[in-house]
């Protein structure tokens, strides 16, 4: 049996990594539902693909301001609370009664999503000596990505129950991996 790669990391990179896949599960769940959620609100293809671009519109376009605020408040505030803010805005988007609304929670989470992105990394640079670092780093992309992997398929499967029902998962996901972010 081989040798658990989290064992020479600091407790930080084992908790991100899993906060991360977490995290990925849920925007993965949410994937086969957003645009045929979009869609159900007789909005044109290309309103769809706003839809799906503003979540990474805002993380990108909010990076430097993430950084300023873990610069501010610390790593640990400004990981729980963007988490908490994806959570919140992600259940509203389940709540969305119009495609304005949707527009504006699925928008809003991205400038949370930005805020964890940020404050997980720079905690893994800090915890991480330089010896280490590129494998905290490869361990915490990599739990990101096999959550990606796993969660379109169990979204997909979902959305046989609701639309809805995708995003109200992530939401509950997100507010575990804020906590578990936060207390860990």
């Amino acid at each position: 049996m081989g040798k658990n790669p989290f064992s020479e990391l600091p407790r930080e990179v084992s908790v991100l990594s899993a906060v991360a896949f977490f995290v990925a599960v849920g925007f993965g769940l949410i994937i086969p539902a957003v645009p045929i959620f979009a869609a159900s609100f007789g909005v044109s293809k290309t309103a769809i693909g706003l839809i799906i671009s503003s979540f990474a519109i805002m993380r990108f376009s909010s990076g430097l301001i993430s950084g300023k605020l873990v610069d501010r408040f610390g790593e640990r505030t400004v990981l729980g609370f963007g988490l908490f803010m994806v959570s919140f805005f992600t259940l509203l988007t389940a709540l969305s009664q119009s495609y304005g609304q949707l527009l504006t929670f699925r928008t809003l989470g991205g400038l949370g999503s930005s805020m964890f992105s940020v404050a997980a990394g720079s905690i893994i640079l800090r915890a991480t000596d330089d010896s280490k670092r590129a494998r905290a780093q490869s361990l915490y992309n990599s739990s990101f990505l096999v959550g990606m992997m796993a969660g379109p398929v169990i979204g997909g499967f979902l959305t046989a129950i609701s639309l809805r029902a995708p995003l109200l998962v992530y939401g509950i996901l997100l507010v575990v991996s804020s906590a578990a972010g936060g207390f860990l």
